[in-house]
């Protein structure tokens, strides 16, 4: 090949170049403007409910609520990508590219997360705390509960205070190793008396909790609403449910998109902010919002009533 092929060859690789360069800056028409948008890569961690090809997330409850705030995002290309935590957290921290972003959806906001992502907006609810008993414990505290707020979801579970249980010496159990909202209550009020302490290695705790419930070795005790789905209605009914006074008046947004502290990342998360308050705005798209969360947090279906309260008071404060 001759010195002169060789030089016009490589200048139509220039030019070509060039060109494409230039029309992935210009603004594009068609479906070509698909192939140019950014990528932004959902993140969870394998977990129940999720079916994956390789590293693709392809359905799932969780999955329909991050294709559903997908759907408003038009700007973007989307996938949706499984990784186990500490992966998915070291890809939104360190991976870095004006043309992709990771995000992991249903972080919650912690301030020291904040130097190294960028939090959107919540895009579910809380539901109240609950607690159960083996028997009615309204009668064991001479009905001195927590009801005089005007609080429209205390129809659904009657109210009751923690502290008034433990001060009548009525027992419940905490597991070593474990910390969230309930224990921390109740180690204001905790004795040697009120509070069953054990290990927490190895058991299902929710049903564990439920066995020593059964077996009368405590009143009353913490069950998450997974625990609760999976029992039967005669199981149920054995059962009395309250709501715990002192941990479910504070109404408040969950599950947050989390993604990189680049320019693209925060681009993606005010864009979600944005998607949400259209969301909220019309009642049909919100009612289908809310439905998807439902589903996708696991709740058992006799707390619906309950989450629909919970989500339209949330919305109205929009």
């Amino acid at each position: 090949m001759s010195k002169v092929t060789i030089f016009i060859v490589f200048l139509l690789l220039y030019l070509k170049s060039n060109m494409l360069f230039a029309q992935t800056e210009s603004e594009c028409k068609g479906s070509s403007c698909f192939t140019q948008k950014p990528i932004v890569v959902w993140l969870r961690p394998p977990e129940l409910g999720i079916e994956t090809s390789g590293v693709s997330i392809t359905s799932g409850p969780v999955y329909d609520v991050m294709a559903y705030l997908a759907t408003h995002l038009n700007s973007y290309q989307h996938q949706f990508e499984a990784y186990p935590v500490k992966r998915a957290w070291s890809l939104v921290r360190h991976e870095q590219s004006t043309k992709r972003v990771y995000c992991f959806y249903g972080a919650a906001y912690q301030e020291e997360r904040t130097e190294w992502g960028n939090f959107s907006q919540p895009t579910s609810i809380n539901l109240p705390m609950l607690t159960v008993a083996r028997k009615p414990l309204l009668h064991s505290i001479d009905n001195k509960v927590d009801n005089t707020e005007s609080n429209p979801v205390k129809n659904y579970f009657e109210s009751i205070s923690i502290q008034r249980l433990l001060q009548q010496n009525l027992t419940t159990v905490l597991y070593s190793d474990v910390t969230n909202a309930y224990a921390d209550a109740v180690e204001r009020w905790a004795t040697r008396y009120n509070v069953l302490r054990l290990n927490s290695l190895g058991k299902d705790l929710g049903m564990h909790t439920i066995a020593l419930l059964k077996s009368g070795r405590i009143d009353f005790g913490y069950v998450g609403h997974r625990e609760l789905s999976t029992l039967s209605e005669e199981e149920l009914s054995a059962l009395y449910i309250y709501q715990v006074s002192e941990l479910s008046k504070q109404l408040r947004g969950t599950k947050r998109l989390l993604c990189s502290k680049s320019e693209l990342g925060i681009n993606v998360t005010n864009d979600l902010n944005h998607a949400l308050t259209r969301i909220y705005s019309s009642p049909s798209n919100s009612q289908t919002f809310r439905d998807i969360n439902f589903a996708a947090d696991g709740y058992p279906s006799f707390l619906k009533p309950l989450f629909d309260e919970r989500w339209h008071r949330y919305v109205s404060k929009k």
